[in-house]
């Protein structure tokens, strides 16, 4: 059965994301003639070729980041596509090659061969936080050449981050090198039956106005296809506290760009606040989570999100990326969505429900701590991973009700735990597998994990149009020198504020959520 889906990954926090995604869904292969696969994976792999010639499942992924960012893998690709220039120059030749990059611990044991029966040792494979340098330090799949798409480092005086413009200019620059919409993406697009979708994974900070210019060539090329797109917002994002003046100002004005870019050329956006954001609560009582370590909370994150994107691959559901985005969006005004969840899932628990965290909820409003009201959803489609009799499954349905009249529920095996996942869960959380020959072949522990998942679209996304619309109108007023700076306009920065102060006005219910503190209302532009 078709309804592939294309994945695109742009930014290094979103390729640690992605390397986890790409690490589970390895997780639900299957060897044995009388295992049926849970999901289908035509969907997600191609057919393709190792490094040794022979046949292998590769992602539909195309993959983007620069180049002192792939590591180890950095130094495969440059040696496979070496030509030397001794044999074209008759000349003396001073060769000077750059120390090659180690492979980390884990691709070394993953190169000698994981252990088949001793579940302790596969356990003890996980690498350490500190272990890991690079997203491909803890890769599992193999990557298909035209997956890889390298972009030259910037100078050392270039930001990184918060460029909106030359985030922009990098993607015009690459598409004329590489011709990248008439070969690569249209080469995965047409080898596909029955294509469903585009999966996109963008950081904003860094890769925001490359998305931005991405997608708009896509869509030239492909306007009705279906995109759903999880976007990481820049840790200047965490409250709507900064301020025109300040340094941070350049990464969430950027951040503001994205998500009304997102808004517009997506079908679904869902904004992911920065790690430094996330709020210490009882949904981390049962993890041991390094909130500094991208590779801790990219697992995480990657373990939400492909937990709420299961069904688009599962063969139990027959929703694809189109219907759960229209569920999501039904009245066509509310294409950003939040996801939340809570992980692990314990069955027992009564208090569950509290342990449910928002990753995309705005943890500040204008210095105050999050209002306790709740939102008024609008959409939700929620996931419950577990090996739940009927009757369980039921009753733990049940502790997270919706009353939105546009809700599905999803019931999906528990989460396959591979080898390259931090240990980040408590062992009093742990559930364990009775399978130790899955585990053997395929190099997911005997370890798996009850998941809840949810997207939801609700009132609480005003907020986060809000704080950023106070913000570009603050620029505006005080003809702030970061517009400048970045190589903007102040019409620009104006027409972003209205745009966004419309989205809030289209996510606020009947109370104004999102308008708080009236009596700071914004007043006419300064000239």
């Amino acid at each position: 059965m078709p309804k592939e889906i294309l994945y695109v990954q742009a930014g290094t926090f979103a390729n640690f994301v992605g390397t986890h995604f790409w690490n589970a869904q390895e997780g639900y292969f299957t060897y044995s003639h009388d295992e049926e696969p849970a999901v289908y994976h035509d969907r997600s792999f191609r057919e393709g070729l190792n490094n040794k010639g022979e046949s292998t499942y590769c992602p539909r992924l195309l993959l983007f980041d620069r180049k002192s960012q792939f590591g180890a893998l950095s130094d495969e690709l440059y040696r496979s596509n070496d030509s030397s220039t001794a044999g074209q120059w008759e000349g003396g030749v001073i060769e000077y090659r750059q120390e090659p990059i180690p492979k980390s611990q884990y691709q070394t044991r993953l190169d000698q061969g994981e252990p088949e029966d001793d579940a302790q040792v596969n356990e003890d494979l996980a690498p350490d936080s500190h272990q890991i340098r690079f997203w491909s330090d803890y890769s599992r799949v193999f990557l298909h050449p035209r997956t890889l798409q390298m972009l030259p480092d910037l100078a050392d005086w270039e930001a990184a981050d918060g460029e909106w413009i030359k985030s922009r200019e990098s993607f015009q620059q690459y598409d004329i090198d590489h011709d990248l919409m008439e070969n690569e993406m249209r080469n995965f697009v047409e080898e596909c039956d029955g294509l469903q979708g585009l999966q996109l994974f963008s950081d904003c900070p860094a890769f925001g106005g490359f998305t931005d210019a991405f997608l708009t060539a896509f869509l030239d090329e492909f306007p009705k296809l279906t995109s759903l797109a999880f976007s990481f917002l820049s840790d200047a994002s965490s409250n709507a506290t900064v301020t025109a003046e300040e340094p941070e100002a350049t990464k969430a004005l950027n951040d503001a760009l994205s998500l009304r870019s997102l808004y517009s050329l997506s079908t679904l956006n869902v904004p992911i606040q920065h790690p430094s954001a996330w709020e210490r609560g009882d949904w981390l009582d049962d993890l041991r989570l390094e909130m500094r370590s991208p590779y801790h909370t990219s697992a995480l994150l990657s373990t939400h999100i492909e937990s709420a994107t299961l069904p688009f691959r599962l063969k139990a559901s027959e929703h694809d990326m189109s219907s759960i985005s229209g569920l999501l969006n039904m009245s066509g005004t509310t294409g950003t969505a939040h996801i939340a969840g809570t992980y692990p899932l314990s069955a027992a628990a009564s208090d569950a429900q509290k342990k449910v965290y928002d990753f995309s909820a705005v943890t500040e409003f204008r210095g105050k701590s999050r209002s306790q009201k709740l939102a008024t959803e609008y959409g939700r489609a929620q996931v419950l991973r577990g090996d739940f009799s009927s009757t369980e499954w039921l009753k733990v349905n049940g502790m997270f009700p919706s009353n939105t009249p546009t809700s599905i529920s999803f019931r999906a095996p528990a989460y396959p735990t591979p080898t390259s996942f931090p240990r980040i869960v408590k062992e009093a959380s742990m559930l364990s597998s009775s399978s130790s020959n899955r585990s053997s072949q395929n190099g997911v522990s005997d370890i798996y994990h009850n998941v809840f998942s949810a997207l939801t679209t609700s009132s609480a996304t005003s907020r986060l149009f809000a704080s950023h619309a106070r913000l570009a109108q603050e620029c505006v007023d005080k003809r702030a020198e970061v517009v400048t700076r970045m190589g903007l306009e102040f019409d620009e920065i104006r027409d972003l504020k209205d745009d966004l102060w419309a989205l809030c006005d289209q996510y606020a219910d009947d109370g104004g959520e999102g308008r708080e503190d009236a009596d700071e209302e914004i007043g006419e532009d300064e000239e």
